[in-house]
């Protein structure tokens, strides 16, 4: 009966892996086609981007293939009667979802694995493929951080200190000391400088306050000098580039030295900071994250088998709708753990005790 079950899972699951796998992949190929006909990327470029994506990647498929493999097997056995075949010889539904269950902790534990050990080396050496683009004439996204110079079009930049919006927007930015060079093209004069004492940034959109310009002549002496309260000014550069860190990101962090991380802010009293729940928060998710697998496995056999009689399909369409939810209780738990609104271990776990607790009280009630 485990082999059986097993066997019925076993399609669903590779194929979900690698079906979900084309398709997040193409997020990472299709924005770069255009350039690659323009500037002549070469494929083994391209091929590196792809392969070092793929261990991120492969974290956040393996959930989603786990539903769509545990309700598929559920609803094929149900629609065929098997289920109750196997229920009348005295099998408890635990004892028959066993094979589930097991695959839900195997997946997990090899999320966690991959998550931990292979995502944050392949992380960094994807940033670094990335930044080889530029050779090609690639304008990549620039890597910023607060006190750090960095260029993007005809502009150059240097924000002294780089702020999200209370607000949870993550379209917008509070910036302070912001210096701005407007770049001449080559061989044309010095650029057009702009200081400011802060800035916001909203969908393209800064505004500069307290603002100072000057303009240079031919010579590099300044030829006009104008200064205003506040200055509004559209410039392309999107948003991405801001929010990248040229820091290391969570992702090229293991759990351990997220946690080290995470003890030194509390050590220097920055417990309850937003610098400390983001940490805090990434930290718990290294885990919560792969083993929501299991949580997959439990909540998706009882659920299918109430609605089998409903069609052919409707496991894929529970498995669907269980990854939607759980997709967007992360993006959820995400912004109240990293905010402080919640505590960010809750935050972390929350979409894994929902599925956990619905799972096992559907599975007593159907007993």
């Amino acid at each position: 009966m485990d082999r059986y079950l097993l066997g019925e899972m076993l399609l669903p699951f590779v194929s979900g892996v690698l079906l979900i796998i084309v398709m997040l992949v193409g997020n990472t190929v299709f924005p770069l086609i255009e350039q690659i006909a323009k500037y002549g990327i070469p494929l083994m470029v391209v091929a590196k981007l792809v392969a070092f994506n793929l261990p991120t990647l492969l974290v956040l498929t393996l959930p989603a293939a786990t539903a769509l493999a545990a309700a598929w097997a559920v609803n094929r056995l149900a629609r065929d009667s098997e289920v109750t075949a196997i229920r009348m010889s005295g099998v408890p539904l635990r004892r028959l979802f066993r094979p589930i269950f097991f695959l839900g902790a195997a997946a997990s534990l090899l999320a966690f694995v991959v998550g931990d050990r292979v995502v944050p080396p392949a992380t960094q050496e994807f940033y670094q493929t990335q930044s080889q683009l530029p050779a090609f004439g690639f304008q990549a996204l620039p890597s910023v951080a607060a006190n750090k110079v960095f260029t993007f079009q005809d502009y150059s930049f240097h924000i002294r200190e780089i702020h999200q919006d209370p607000g949870g927007d993550v379209n917008k930015l509070h910036l302070v000391g912001v210096t701005i060079f407007q770049n001449p093209p080559i061989g044309a004069g010095f650029p057009v400088l702009y200081t400011a004492q802060s800035a916001t940034y909203d969908h393209d959109l800064w505004t500069l306050y307290q603002v100072h310009i000057d303009v240079m002549d031919a010579d590099g002496s300044v030829a006009k000098e104008v200064a205003a309260g506040s200055l509004v000014k559209s410039l392309r550069i999107p948003l991405g580039s801001l929010e990248q860190s040229a820091t290391r990101t969570p992702e090229m962090l293991t759990m351990r030295q997220l946690g080290t991380e995470m003890r030194a802010l509390a050590s220097t009293g920055q417990r309850g900071t937003d610098a400390y729940n983001a940490i805090a928060y990434n930290y718990y998710t290294k885990l919560a994250l792969p083993f929501i697998c299991l949580a997959f496995a439990l909540f998706a056999p009882p659920l299918t088998l109430r609605f089998a009689r409903q069609g052919a399909y409707t496991g894929i369409f529970l498995s669907i709708l269980m990854v939607w939810v759980a997709w967007n209780t992360l993006i959820l738990g995400k912004f109240l753990g990293a905010s402080g609104k919640l505590s960010p271990v809750l935050a972390a776990w929350a979409p894994d005790v929902l599925f956990m607790a619905l799972g096992l009280l559907f599975l007593w009630r159907m007993e």
